[in-house]
């Protein structure tokens, strides 16, 4: 995987800025359809960090960067369900991946343990119902994608966890990616960056990507 320079990211928040969020998000039909989930927002900030940082940032930032990617990839479109500050319910995040007919549900957070100022690293999480009928495929996607990010960024796995999420309400394969911990000062420092957040938005998308062809191929 080719990481960009950071005066390449530069280049790419200049274009960003020029053309805009909203229409760097449109896109022909493509292959495969992707819903990416920028966690909390609006009223609901999520985790904040050390510094101030706030878990709403970070995923949307990390959210737009791979719609970026998307619009200039000739096989996987990437759909937002949230591409500002504003707060989404949990059941229209998924209504709308369902409405789509996506073929993955992946939602972008970043971690938090208020008593343990030393956790850190990157863990993939699905929902706890091993009687889904998604859940064989959201798990293979989950151990891919905790395999390629940690191994890329060289990060803590911390491996993948099964919780009740609402990601459950998703028709069709759907993880949560939890990017680091805020409430570690140095790991915080890292997702406040562009070019670690472009980086983690990279990795994301070539798994994601690696996952599909091989799924299709089945």
């Amino acid at each position: 995987m080719k990481v960009l320079t950071a005066r390449a990211v530069v280049f790419l928040l200049v274009l960003v800025c020029i053309c805009g969020w909203g229409q760097l998000g449109q896109s022909q039909a493509k292959r495969f359809l992707v819903v990416i989930d920028p966690g909390h927002g609006g009223w609901d900030p999520g985790a904040i960090g050390y510094y101030g940082t706030q878990e709403k940032d970070i995923n949307l930032n990390i959210a737009r960067f791979l719609r970026l990617l998307g619009l200039y990839d000739e096989e996987i479109s990437i759909v937002l369900t949230r591409s500002e500050d504003v707060y989404v319910p949990h059941r229209e995040r998924t209504g709308l991946a369902n409405r789509l007919k996506a073929d993955l549900f992946v939602s972008i957070h970043a971690n938090a343990h208020p008593k343990s100022p030393a956790a850190n690293g990157i863990e993939v999480l699905v929902h706890e119902d091993t009687d889904l009928p998604t859940y064989p495929q959201s798990r293979a996607l989950a151990l891919l994608l905790q395999k390629r990010l940690t191994r890329a960024l060289g990060v803590t796995d911390r491996g993948i966890k099964h919780q009740r999420l609402f990601i459950r309400w998703a028709q069709m394969p759907a993880v949560l990616v939890e990017t680091g911990f805020l409430t570690n000062p140095a790991e915080e420092l890292k997702l406040r960056s562009f070019l670690y957040q472009w980086t983690v938005a990279q990795i994301l998308f070539d798994t994601i990507k690696e996952y599909l062809r091989h799924a299709k191929a089945r």
